[in-house]
């Protein structure tokens, strides 16, 4: 049945009716029954609405699963943190890197522990009274200016390991060093004191890594490239200290040598701590410059590996795929004999004529092989071998006309042509 074929109803019998729609997108099958016709028309590829769904859903499985995870990553930063402390160095963190025991035992002393959530609420306190500022601003948060307003309204100000834009702010001549040397055999070194400072002296030994400083009076020296510093340094009157140390407040190590005894000297000397962590919303436009990247969550390096991986994964998955195989019908069939005129041509017309030499002496000898009865790994010296036999020619002739010759213009090249094939009909 061809595609213009129209099956009808016979006996009164429902049918089906396909006309020809050459160049169409789709056919319109009609209904006949009872001599009436009911038209419905078959959109698309006639598949069901299910099927397209699935195919739709596969393409687009890449791209739902990354909006899934974009999802995730702006839900978890929306959410709201957990309530507890678990900032390094924090006296409500009751974690070994906290310094909840510190702050535990100074409110204990009778000393007035007083964690301001903002800078205004740290000039705030400082300003009611007799205080000891404690500043751990790791980050870099404050501003020189900050530093110095902060350290100018208390009676005295402890920093945990300021950099050297927090010294700049300081009226005193503090330099930083650089860290400790870091040692595979011993991570926390066990300095003396060897200063005349008297929470230094009560403290005999600590044990901790940090950063030196230069100042007035050094305690707990150590040299670094060549320069002499200590990890914990004081102003002339005593009022502003630099802890270079600050890991020796955490719990896990305030039992260690002289810790305790330092962090006790050194902040419960008023009766009011300010125990001062600035954050991300202390920040001022100052003109300055913050380094951006002390803005950024801690957790961002982990999502740029992961992401790197991802990204590596993907690329190695998709890579490699060209695509489906798609089997198409030939237009045309082509004649062997069409299919070699077409490689004489390109023959000619790229001027090969010892490669089309070279084809044409490799054809002949396969014929003659095979005519001759002769294995097919002989070489082309025992096939004219045979052939000389089996011929009229000798082999030197033969040697001479088909291997030791070689045309070198299309002329000579359609007369070598009929000589070998006139060769190759001798010995048929």
């Amino acid at each position: 049945m061809t595609s213009g074929a129209t099956p009808r109803a016979v006996g009164g019998k429902e049918s089906t009716e396909l006309p020809s729609a050459a160049g169409g997108a789709s056919a319109r099958p009609r209904t006949v029954t009872g001599g009436e016709v009911t038209g419905r028309e078959v959109m698309g590829d006639g598949g069901s609405a299910l099927a397209t769904a699935r195919s739709r859903m596969r393409r687009a499985l890449p791209l739902i699963i990354g909006a899934v995870v974009l999802a995730v990553i702006l839900l978890v930063n929306l959410l709201p943190g957990s309530e507890e402390d678990d900032r390094p160095l924090s006296p409500g963190n009751p974690a070994p890197e906290g310094a909840r025991a510190v702050a535990e035992v100074l409110a204990a002393q009778g000393v007035d522990v007083v964690r301001p959530d903002s800078y205004d609420d740290a000039m705030e306190s400082l300003r009611t009274g007799p205080a000891t500022l404690f500043l751990n601003d790791a980050l870099g948060y404050l501003s020189a200016g900050q530093v110095a307003d902060l350290t100018a309204s208390a009676d005295r100000t402890v920093l945990a390991a300021p950099g050297d834009r927090q010294l700049t702010a300081l009226d005193d001549d503090f330099s930083l060093l650089g860290p400790l040397p870091f040692d595979l055999g011993n991570d926390s070194p066990v300095l003396a004191a060897d200063c005349p400072d008297a929470a230094a002296s009560a403290a005999g030994t600590v044990s901790g890594t940090g950063a030196a400083y230069s100042g007035d009076t050094e305690c707990f020296l150590t040299t670094i490239d060549g320069e002499t510093g200590g990890l914990y340094v004081t102003s002339a009157d005593g009022s502003v200290a630099i802890l270079g140390a600050p890991a020796i407040l955490s719990n896990g190590s305030i039992t260690d040598e002289g810790n305790a005894a330092l962090a006790l000297q050194a902040l419960g000397s008023s009766p009011t701590l300010v125990w001062f962590e600035p954050t991300g919303a202390d920040v001022t436009s100052s003109g300055e410059g913050v380094d951006p990247f002390t803005l950024l969550p801690d957790w961002l390096d982990y999502l740029l590996v992961w992401l790197l991986a991802c990204s590596v994964l993907a690329m190695a998955w998709r890579g490699r795929r060209l695509g489906p195989l798609a089997a198409e019908p030939l237009p045309v069939v082509v004649r062997a004999a069409e299919t070699a005129e077409g490689r004489a041509r390109l023959y000619q017309d790229s001027r090969s004529v010892a490669h089309a030499a070279a084809t044409l002496r490799a054809a002949t000898l396969t014929r003659m092989a095979r005519r001759l009865r002769v294995d097919r790994s002989a070489s082309p010296g025992e096939v004219l071998e045979a052939a000389a036999r089996h011929g009229g020619r000798p082999r030197t002739e033969l040697e001479q006309r088909l291997l030791h010759y070689t045309p070198t213009t299309n002329r000579e090249l359609v007369l070598w042509a009929q000589e070998i094939l006139d060769l190759e009909k001798e010995i048929q």
